[in-house]
């Protein structure tokens, strides 16, 4: 992506409420942006910039976040209140919910989809993570964190679909584990596990000269991996975003936005740079050579709460309380 010749704006959906998660559907054309403030999924076309049809609501369920899966028109979503522990396979075809998966024992917090088959996984503040397919109700595997681990997990599918990721932080705030699993044999334990101590972490962000407000400490929120799996990408409060080595989990490089607190953060599918959105109603386009804020995209009304690139083409998708479709 050439951020010195672009992008611009080329289409706004406007939504009633905040936007909270964005997701493309893997052949580029199809955007769902969900807004849990009102249990709503719009369904966007990404070429066309604009909804197919009125949005889809859920209140029975609640919507917190929600995922893509391999069908164009269904996703997997995750419940509020008596539904925050389920997960919804959820038909928009003919707006039905085909599938529940039930098994957590608190609120699930992050979701991720296999880029390759319909395998997904879920981690939750009841401290599992849980593996599953879209075609069986029951969890295919579950695993518990270890007891030298607190807070809750995060969990992410590679790109190839074969290995994913856990992190959790360390007892007495040390630093964070990163475990990575076969998952063809998640039973027989992570093949990999990384330490980013705190101290190294604190280093770094002296050597950047990244600075956090007084009293407060980082906290991990997820994680990602780019599109060749050697870096990660950390987004952590307060406003801070991490890229990690892939295979070590040493720190490369922290972003900070210049003009707000950073909201959401992801990798470019060229893997040569990363996007931050801000409470600022902006999007920072960073270099991850050589550290610097290529451009920053301006043009949104309120805090930037959701971001996402086409995996396809050439596009970007920002979300306040509009979505925004930046072209080249």
């Amino acid at each position: 992506m050439d951020f010195l010749q672009g992008p611009k704006i080329g289409a706004a959906i406007q939504h009633q409420s905040p936007v909270t998660s964005l997701s493309y559907h893997e052949n580029g054309e199809h955007l769902f942006a969900l807004t849990s403030a009102d249990s709503k999924l719009y369904l966007i076309n990404a070429q066309e910039g604009k909804c197919s049809q009125p949005a889809f609501k859920c209140e029975r369920e609640g919507i917190s976040s929600v995922s893509s899966t391999h069908h164009d028109q269904c996703v997997l979503f995750t419940g509020t209140g008596r539904s925050q522990n389920q997960v919804h396979y959820w038909s928009l075809y003919d707006n039905k919910i085909l599938r529940k998966f039930r098994g957590h024992t608190d609120g699930i917090t992050n979701l991720s989809m296999s880029p390759i088959e319909d395998l997904f996984l879920t981690a939750s503040r009841d401290r599992t993570v849980r593996l599953w397919d879209t075609e069986q109700a029951g969890c295919l595997a579950k695993m518990d964190l270890p007891s030298n681990t607190e807070g809750v997990p995060s969990v992410v599918f590679d790109s190839t679909g074969l290995v994913f990721a856990v992190m959790a932080e360390m007892t007495r705030g040390q630093g964070h584990y990163i475990h990575l699993y076969d998952v063809r044999n998640s039973s027989g334990g992570a093949f990999s596990e990384m330490k980013v101590h705190a101290s190294d972490v604190q280093k770094a962000m002296e050597t950047q000269r990244i600075e956090v407000p007084q009293n407060k400490t980082l906290s991990w929120k997820s994680i990602d991996f780019n599109l060749s799996g050697n870096r990660m990408l950390v987004e952590a409060d307060p406003g801070v975003t991490l890229i990690l080595d892939g295979y070590e989990g040493t720190v490369q490089r922290i972003f900070q936005s210049k003009t707000g607190s950073a909201t959401s953060a992801c990798f470019t599918p060229d893997d040569q740079s990363v996007l931050v959105a801000s409470d600022a109603g902006t999007v920072d386009c960073w270099n991850l050579q050589s550290g610097t804020v290529i451009k920053t995209l301006e043009g949104h009304l309120g805090p930037v709460g959701a971001l996402k690139c086409n995996p396809k083409y050439s596009q970007i998708a920002s979300s306040c309380t509009n979505t925004c479709l930046w072209i080249w």
